[in-house]
């Protein structure tokens, strides 16, 4: 019978993703331009104590991102869990079951509206290690901060969900076949 989706192999799948982006971005920089791909920016908005090529840095860059794959994992996967609740049709055989958009989106929204929530309580507590300059990136309308501008936030994380949600689903569940057994 299938069960839950179980966070630890998320988080450690999620935690190489985002340690080989770190790799990669890292390696383009020296590729690469700044004024082509300034991504160094944005790991020092997202990235707390992260000021580029020192050797603390990319260290504690490392370490930041595999810390963000198990805080993504352990957030996301027990909030699809909550939100599905639902068992494979067929007892006693593990399938892989269609996503559904709703818990997805559920999921995925509550995940980026609480993620949105805390950057915004941390850079208020914690100024010099601002991050706000990415939410000015990645929402159309966001300032900092004014209670307006806060919910204009909130809105476009809650866009975003939806958006992430409709593609990630159909695509996967276009991908994921009907008749195959689940692995492992």
């Amino acid at each position: 019978m299938k069960g839950p989706i179980q966070p630890y192999p998320v988080a450690i799948a999620l935690s190489f993703i985002f340690l080989i982006l770190y790799a990669v971005c890292i390696v383009l920089h020296f590729i690469l331009p700044e004024a082509v791909w300034p991504m160094y920016r944005i790991w020092e908005m997202i990235l707390p104590g992260f000021t580029w090529l020192t050797t603390t840095s990319l260290l504690l860059g490392i370490l930041e991102m595999f810390i963000g794959g198990f805080l993504v994992a352990y957030t996301f996967i027990p909030l699809y869990n909550y939100l599905e609740r639902r068992t494979s049709p067929v007892k006693g055989v593990q399938t892989m079951n269609k996503l559904r958009f709703k818990p997805v989106a559920g999921a995925v929204t509550i995940f980026g509206a609480l993620s949105y929530v805390l950057c915004v309580v941390f850079d208020l507590i914690f100024p010099q290690w601002a991050m706000y300059q990415l939410w000015e990136i990645l929402l159309p309308g966001f300032t900092w901060i004014s209670w307006g501008s806060f919910f204009i936030g909130l809105v476009g994380i809650v866009v975003y969900g939806v958006y992430i949600a409709a593609v990630f689903v159909t695509v996967y569940n276009y991908f994921r076949g009907d008749d195959l057994p689940e692995i492992g």
